[in-house]
């Protein structure tokens, strides 16, 4: 039987029809599986799944999704608010959802020379506090600085643990008192918290493979902001969060501030010494008879009074005063930004409420610091400021003091819940007043300073092998260095405390000399060379003299003013895609011309070095003490390199030209 042309028609269309229908609904249903969607099309895709608050990022590179879990385990009372412009500050973003009590939750996106960054906002957090954790399984990641025990650091970090614990200026003494909220992944991942307020992290506790963040209490701060980045490589990545997040040097920079790094700063604060006389008679007669060469001196706390006192011994000053103006040598003056009880203004400064109150007693703010009962200057009073400034400026002016020293400035945070990272700010405060004051100053702790041209020590100590308690080792500081720089702080000093010991190893004062030849600044502690004064010799030409040479050749202050990328760097910098250089802990480059594999123990006199792969066609060459070199390829490892007491084993890149047929 012929079916009639008009029936044929008919049922083309339904079938049609029917097949549309069923491609909706598989695209409906795909869709409430996977969560939001498509948000950026053309540089990345992130889906968020509403019902269990999961943000999946997909790397280029790779098929592994990042994995972010918002909110919290026992969180599940999300709900989308159909009238979103009612509520979102941007009504055009429709990825913005409100839970039933009114927090809300947005999810914006940004990109910048080919990063593409994916930023998470909670805000007006009212009953519960959201923990957002990130799963840890692709990649190293790097990103932690411990400035109090530098030997329990590593890089990566990828083996340790951390609980969770409250991270703020001042505050933080489990991990230390500088780090910046920003952590690096090998798999071209960053994280960068934006709020400036304290907040909760933990990393991998109790091998959970997580890294977690949370406000640290609905008091203190009622919104949570962070981005979470992708790019190309880990290098690429890194240069566009620094840019997009200022996690780069100040541009400030002068000739003239940099002037004492070529020469040796003197540490006195861990000399050891029985009599004041000593230090006087060692800089008399070591500035005459050896030329050491001396840039700064930072005074000991013996010279000048308690906490608060803003003084110097005048009479100790001139038995040396002299000296120093001979050798251009100049004071560093510690600075604590609190008040003993014991110092002269303390009283003054209660009459004239010059601390800041604990507003919950109505009563001066007091705390132990340095073991010490302490009160803190308030400075958000101009008048205690004017005060400050009055006394630093008669040190100036009657003294031959030219940086400060900044301590840590303590948290004051839980005097007032109503102020948000009060630490911070009191923080900020003394370093603009003493960047207005002197150009360049050092600080014990940072925090988000990178536009403040400062100095940040980097600590090396002495301290028992592991393997072998009676063989004496330097701590590997190198993490702490290698994060600092990608954090934003080039001006880096090498210092060596010695206070656990009434003396130094002389093979380990020689290996920290080596490594602090390639720093920016070297801070040399007396005492220790006046117990090893053969070297001084060494030190004062060798040592400065490698020192001058590379940073005059590399012109530092250039690098400063122009450059995006960090001065020491570690060494995937070279060769990102080569997974040997992600995990190596005991190297460093200074740019991209100098390779330096530093010895660390006493007695060692061998030790392997990788030599990553160049782009271009160069070798890694060292130059012996006899006055030979040798050449070795780039991409490979040289094993247990002999290296002798003297020997600095650092490597120069160099270009190996074709040999031409003429």
């Amino acid at each position: 039987m012929k079916i009639p042309n008009w029936r044929k028609k008919v049922l083309k269309v339904a079938v049609t029809l029917m097949f549309f229908i069923m491609a909706i609904g598989v695209i409906v249903i795909w869709t409430l599986h996977e969560g939001g969607g498509e948000i950026m099309k053309d540089d990345g895709v992130f889906t968020f799944d509403i019902e269990e608050l999961e943000l999946f990022i997909y790397p280029k590179e790779t098929g592994n999704a990042i994995k972010i879990k918002l909110g919290g385990a026992d969180f599940k009372t999300l709900v989308k608010d159909t009238s979103v412009s009612d509520h979102c500050d941007d009504a055009a973003n429709k990825y913005c959802y409100f839970l039933q009590d009114g927090t809300a939750l947005l999810l914006k996106s940004r990109q910048m020379d080919g990063v593409q960054c994916y930023q998470v906002i909670w805000q007006n957090l009212t009953t519960f506090l959201p923990e957002d954790c990130l799963e840890l399984n692709h990649g190293y990641w790097y990103g932690v600085v411990n400035t109090q025990s530098p030997s329990k650091n590593t890089w990566p970090i990828q083996d340790m643990q951390i609980s969770k614990r409250k991270v703020q200026a001042g505050f933080n003494k489990g991990i230390g008192n500088i780090y910046d909220y920003y952590w690096l992944s090998s798999s071209g991942t960053t994280v960068y918290v934006i709020d400036d307020s304290a907040v909760q992290v933990s990393f991998n506790h109790s091998n959970s493979n997580k890294f977690c963040i949370s406000p640290v209490s609905r008091k203190m701060l009622n919104s949570l902001q962070y981005a979470i980045c992708q790019g190309p490589s880990i290098k690429e990545v890194h240069i566009g969060t620094s840019k997009m997040f200022g996690l780069q040097p100040a541009d400030s920079f002068n000739s003239t501030d940099l002037e004492w790094t070529l020469d040796y700063s003197w540490d006195t604060q861990t000399s050891g010494l029985e009599d004041r006389n000593e230090l006087i008679s060692f800089i008399n007669n070591n500035t005459d008879n050896n030329n050491l060469s001396c840039g700064l001196l930072e005074i000991p706390i013996e010279w000048g009074g308690d906490f608060g006192d803003f003084e110097i011994d005048a009479s100790l000053f001139q038995s040396v005063e002299q000296k120093l103006k001979d050798s251009k040598c100049s004071l560093i003056y510690k600075i604590y930004p609190v008040s003993s009880f014991e110092s002269s203004n303390f009283i003054s400064g209660i009459r004239s409420n010059m601390f800041v109150f604990n507003l919950y007693s109505n009563a001066t703010y007091l705390l132990n610091y340095e073991n010490t009962q302490c009160a803190v200057w308030d400075l958000w009073n101009q008048k205690v400021q004017d005060f400050v400034m009055k006394e630093l400026t008669k040190l100036m002016a009657n003294f031959r003091v030219k940086k400060f020293n900044l301590q840590s400035v303590p948290s004051v945070d839980g005097v007032d819940d109503y102020w948000s990272s009060r630490s911070k700010e009191l923080y900020g405060y003394w370093l603009r007043m003493l960047d207005n004051m002197t150009r360049l100053n050092f600080q014990e702790e940072t925090f988000r300073t990178q536009s403040i041209p400062s100095a940040v020590e980097i600590l090396f100590r002495q301290i028992p092998k592991r393997e072998n308690s009676s063989q004496i080792c330097l701590t590997n500081s190198i993490p702490n260095l290698l994060t600092l720089s990608l954090f934003g702080y080039p001006l880096l000093v090498s210092t060596l405390d010695i206070s656990a010991y009434s003396s130094v190893d002389p093979e380990i004062l020689v290996r920290w000399l080596q490594v602090s030849a390639f720093l920016p600044a070297i801070k040399l502690p007396i005492s220790a060379l006046m117990q090893n004064i053969n070297y001084l010799s060494y030190a004062n030409i060798e040592i400065l003299g490698l020192h001058k040479t590379i940073f005059e050749k590399l012109d530092f202050l250039k690098y400063l003013k122009r450059s995006n990328e960090p001065f020491i760097r570690p060494l995937w910098w070279l060769a990102p895609e080569d997974s040997k250089t992600l995990t190596i802990a005991d190297q460093f480059l200074v740019g991209d011309d100098y390779l330096v594999a530093p010895v660390f123990c006493s007695g060692q006199r061998s030790r392997d070095i990788y030599l990553p792969r160049t782009a271009d066609k160069s070798v890694w060459q060292y130059s012996f003490r006899n006055g030979t070199t040798r050449n070795f390829a780039s991409g490979g490892w040289i094993r247990e390199f002999h290296v002798s007491v003297l020997d600095i084993p650092y490597f120069t890149r160099k270009v190996v030209l074709p040999i031409s047929d003429d």
